[in-house]
């Protein structure tokens, strides 16, 4: 039975008021699909009953809440998703770095999903060193979604999954086993992942570069703002802040400069 439209809006109301999460009408469709889904695990008989049950929950750290809020993740994502990213890694973050003389270099990737991204940022860095990472390097993927993550911490991908990837990587960076390729101790060693909801404060250190791609783009404007404060906030000074076409964010001037290349534009904290 679908909701009628007083029963979506209260389902919209409470996602929207414990996730800061934006349902315009294109995204209603997606959101009562998603929610068909936790309604049936939760065994629930009518809209009516489910959502009343959801909104007395939704003040809490609740399990209904949290299975709705992980059915609502879009873990879309690919190998190198971004060319412009992975070539300002190399030319601009990853050549500062050097020049500044840094003896260990940290990445936060935002939203890893399940973990592409973050294993293309290590692919690049070590490329960027002929096959190698000189300096201690860590790159940290955060997502919410715990089924994402515990794939990403398998790193085994299916031949679609790797498809993007460019073939003297592929033969590089992982181990064919029969029909799905493992990435490799090298790449691996260099990353890992945490659950974390970038709503909330980085109690994670300095990171020298950030990337957060197709994160903010699902929030209200007033979550971007506070997701934004927490990631600036976590950069170093000099550090770079690397974000998606759809964010609809961009740091303040006033720390923030932004450096324009061919491949894209990033964002560099000014440094003391």
């Amino acid at each position: 039975m679908a909701p009628t439209s007083a029963e979506l809006q209260r389902l919209a109301t409470v996602i929207s008021r414990r996730t800061g999460m934006a349902f315009p009408s294109s995204r209603l469709p997606f959101l009562t699909a998603r929610a068909r889904a936790v309604m049936a695990w939760a065994g629930a008989d009518t809209w009516d009953t489910w959502l009343s049950e959801l909104e007395a929950s939704a003040s809490n750290d609740d399990t209904l809440c949290e299975a709705l809020e992980e059915a609502l993740q879009v873990h879309e994502t690919c190998f190198f998703r971004y060319p412009g990213h992975h070539a300002i890694l190399s030319d601009v973050v990853l050549p500062d770095s050097i020049v500044a003389g840094s003896s260990r270099l940290r990445i936060l990737s935002v939203g890893c999903s399940t973990g592409q991204e973050a294993y293309s940022l290590a692919m690049t860095v070590r490329e960027s060193f002929a096959g190698a990472a000189p300096r201690q390097v860590e790159i940290l993927g955060v997502d919410v979604g715990r089924a994402a993550l515990a794939a990403a911490r398998r790193g085994v991908y299916g031949p679609l999954s790797v498809a993007s990837v460019p073939p003297l990587y592929l033969e590089r960076y992982f181990q064919p086993e029969g029909a799905a390729f493992t990435v490799r101790n090298e790449v691996r060693s260099m990353v890992r992942f945490l659950r974390h909801d970038v709503r909330r404060e980085l109690y994670l250190g300095k990171f020298d570069a950030i990337f957060c791609c197709n994160v903010c783009f699902y929030f209200m404007r007033p979550t971007k703002d506070q997701i934004l404060a927490r990631l600036t906030a976590a950069l170093r000074r000099g550090g770079y802040l690397l974000l998606g076409h759809a964010e609809g964010v961009t740091p303040p001037g006033d720390n923030f400069r932004a450096i324009h290349r061919p491949s894209g534009v990033v964002f560099q904290r000014i440094p003391a």
